[in-house]
């Protein structure tokens, strides 16, 4: 009998430990007030870096976009002048007929 019991306390002892690992598990560790400043302070230096970066493409891509611009003005100026009419006039009939399209999409749909 003795060795029942002393198997059933070894077995009692054993799933107690384990429940309390498993208590551990399932409740993270509450930050305090220091962790959450650094981890705030980490988290605007990293928004900070990815809008420098972001900026500094937009810079980049409007500097090359503008130098396209400025040599196709002055290297050929009759083909700019082309373009622009061009778009002038194939814009509103483009939107015009994107708008038409649209407007029948959205009858079909609530009809």
């Amino acid at each position: 009998m003795s060795k029942q019991n002393n198997r059933d306390k070894d077995l009692l002892t054993t799933l107690h430990n384990d429940w309390k690992q498993l208590d551990e598990l399932g409740s993270p560790p509450i930050p305090t007030n220091h962790q959450m400043q650094e981890q705030l302070q980490m988290a605007k230096a990293a928004k900070r870096k990815a809008f420098q970066k972001e900026l500094g493409i937009f810079v980049i891509t409007a500097l090359i976009l503008l130098a396209a611009f400025t040599t196709a003005m002055f290297q050929a100026p009759m083909l700019f002048f082309v373009i622009q009419v061009s778009a002038l006039i194939v814009a509103p009939i483009i939107f015009y007929t994107l708008h038409k399209s649209r407007t029948k999409q959205e009858g079909s749909i609530l009809s």
